[in-house]
């Protein structure tokens, strides 16, 4: 059995279902990690966003994946957990945002889906934004976007998953060990 199948049950999380409009999703709104971070509900098509709400030093757990569930379709909430398998969060992690400077990392390299988690990539303060980047544990996405993170020189402009970005470019990012494995399959097929 693969590790996403063994992923943990959760009650049903509703957060993305909202159809974009952050007015009635902040209205039902119920935090599944009090007092660790909440989502910032804004307006405009996928504006939303997850903030700290307490610091976090750097490898820090920041949360437990315990409330995902395996999923069948590949979609924009979905996070790929190995070459083959993708989770749902059921969680407000589901708003953490990308960035090509992340902040976080989804840890899912782990066999044992219990062991994966969410961790402080660098120290991180109470009202700080929660990114990560998507490509660590994305292969091939489903929705590939134009970037608009702005962190500089290191934005990659176009996000798509990491089966586009160079080896060199992906080498300076942590990623998840069924990524590495991709690409060195890649590499090796190229």
């Amino acid at each position: 059995m693969s590790p996403a199948a063994t992923a943990v049950s959760a009650p049903a999380y509703t957060g993305h279902l909202t159809n974009g409009d952050p007015t009635k999703a902040a209205k039902s709104y119920k935090p599944t990690h009090p007092g660790k971070f909440e989502v910032q509900f804004r307006d405009g098509e996928y504006n939303s966003c997850l903030v700290a709400l307490q610091d976090y030093s750097k490898g820090e757990t920041i949360a437990m994946m315990s409330h995902a569930s395996p999923s069948k379709a590949i979609r924009y909430s979905t996070v790929q957990v190995t070459e083959n398998d993708h989770i749902e969060l059921n969680s407000d992690l589901l708003y953490c945002n990308h960035s090509c400077s992340p902040s976080v990392h989804f840890n899912v390299s782990s066999p044992d889906p219990s062991k994966w988690h969410a961790e402080a990539l660098r120290d991180i303060k109470q009202g700080d934004v929660l990114e990560f980047f998507y490509p660590s544990t994305e292969w091939n996405m489903s929705q590939p976007f134009d970037c608009s993170c702005g962190a500089g020189n290191k934005c990659l402009k176009r996000i798509s998953g990491a089966k586009y970005i160079s080896p060199e470019v992906l080498n300076t990012y942590v990623v998840n060990d069924h990524i590495k494995r991709l690409k060195a399959n890649q590499q090796q097929n190229a």
